[in-house]
């Protein structure tokens, strides 16, 4: 089965590179079935002692891949039915631009950088008293009134505006500074976002334990814009900022590598990343025999993010008997995807992906409904996206491709901060009006992002 689900996961590939060979963007479906192929490579090579996956693990891999890509389908036949009932496609006009709110902007990245300072002289003293690097990456994971020298000095009320406001717009950091990297005419604009999302991207990753998560996702945002140039033919673009990005990147892989050496030993670095990527098989069929006896939750688990908030609220003002226990055997699920397991190097955690969620919800069936669901909203947002990439878009555009990336590790629509961001690119990203008298390079510079 490991070789069955290893070959249908390349076909799939080779089917959607070809399918969408010809856009102006990166294709988030591509980077899935990339992911997942890339995964299945490394689980099969089965090295440094890692547990082998089981049948059933191999086998719901499988369906996942198989129902994603018919909702990619649904969605490509529903697409060309509209299309030949409309006599003719109308040609996209707007009299909006997309505008920053720099100041509520700026401010939310200083309050970052202020609470992550405050984490960061925490780590330096638990770092000073012998505590491992290890261990305080485990305690900034470990979830909020945990009893540990990072969490417990926080307030209620910093606890709430930490995880509710700045991690969601955290995540909005990385596409808002990329995009605006390349199509910003202000320089000191520019340079100043660019600037300040350093600042808040490094002590972030610091005050979170050596996270290195952080790091590829703000490069892959500057690799995707760059892509879009170059699709353009904008050879203005292309000259003026490949060596630019070359060396950033190059900065950036240096960085992570170091902080690899940091965490786990400079001979280590090739044995990390087989097991980042070989474990998630591995981890599924460890947590499998457990999840057959599971209270079904149909939906909450994997929609996590989106109603976990609403009854944490209850709770909080003293309201439990409101919040059913459903909600409650959903939380204990969330947090014990987090539990360390023995795998066969050593013990592991978090990387379960999207089936322990889909499986927990509704077993098989769910695994199947859910996948082609995903499918179909990745691909039919991925065809909005491709029609026109402005700030805003963008911004979703990058957030999709984030939760696509970390499909290896969960569901991305578990973690409540990640719907919440979407809010916020919407909030932060305002429509303003143009006037009529636009200069004719503004509208050519929109005419050109715009395709």
């Amino acid at each position: 089965m490991n070789l069955i689900t290893l070959i249908i996961s390349i076909v799939l590939l080779i089917g959607f590179i070809f399918f969408y060979r010809k856009r102006n963007t990166i294709s988030p479906i591509v980077i899935f079935f990339l992911l997942w192929t890339f995964v299945l490579f490394l689980s099969n090579l089965n090295l440094y002692g890692i547990y082998r996956p089981s049948f059933k693990a191999y086998f719901l891999i499988m369906l996942m891949l198989l129902f994603f890509s018919v909702g990619i389908i649904l969605n490509i036949i529903i697409t060309k039915q509209k299309a030949k009932k409309s006599s003719s496609f109308k040609s996209y006009k707007s009299n909006r631009k997309i505008v920053l709110r720099y100041k509520l902007y700026y401010f939310l990245c200083f309050c970052l950088i202020f609470f992550n300072i405050i984490d960061i002289i925490i780590i330096i003293k638990e770092l000073a008293n012998g505590n491992p690097m290890w261990q305080i990456r485990n305690w900034t994971l470990e979830p909020v009134g945990s009893s540990n020298p990072i969490l417990e000095r926080r307030s209620f009320l910093e606890s709430a505006f930490r995880n509710i406001i700045l991690a969601s717009f955290q995540t909005i950091i990385p596409p808002i500074t990329a995009y605006y990297f390349f199509y910003e005419d202000n320089r000191k604009r520019k340079y100043s976002l660019f600037v300040v999302s350093l600042i808040v991207l490094i002590t972030s990753s610091i005050a979170g334990g050596g996270g290195r998560l952080g790091f590829i996702y703000y490069i892959g945002c500057f690799i995707l814009t760059f892509f879009i140039a170059y699709k353009k033919s904008s050879i203005e673009v292309i000259q003026k900022y490949k060596k630019i990005l070359c060396i950033f990147i190059i900065l950036a892989v240096l960085f992570v590598v170091i902080y690899t050496i940091v965490r786990t030993g400079l001979g280590n670095i090739g044995k990390q990343i087989y097991t980042y990527f070989a474990l998630p098989p591995t981890l599924l069929s460890i947590w499998l025999p457990d999840l057959e006896n599971v209270k079904h939750t149909f939906g909450l688990t994997t929609f996590f993010g989106i109603h976990s908030y609403f009854f944490r609220v209850l709770e909080t003002i003293g309201l439990d008997f409101l919040v059913p226990q459903i909600y409650n055997d959903t939380y204990t699920y969330i947090l014990n995807a987090e539990t360390f397991k023995q795998v066969g190097y050593g013990i592991a955690n978090a990387f379960v992906t999207p089936i322990y969620y889909f499986y927990i919800d509704g077993g098989y069936p769910f695994v199947c409904i859910v996948s082609v669901f995903f499918g179909y909203i990745v691909s039919a947002l991925y065809e909005k996206f491709d029609k026109r990439i402005d700030a805003r878009s963008f911004v979703i555009y990058g957030l999709v491709m984030y939760g696509v990336f970390v499909s290896f590790i969960r569901i991305q629509t578990a973690i409540p901060s990640y719907i919440i961001s979407f809010a916020f690119a919407i909030f932060l990203l305002k429509k303003q009006k143009v006037n009529k008298g636009i200069d004719d390079n503004k509208k050519k510079k929109e005419d050109f992002v715009n395709g």
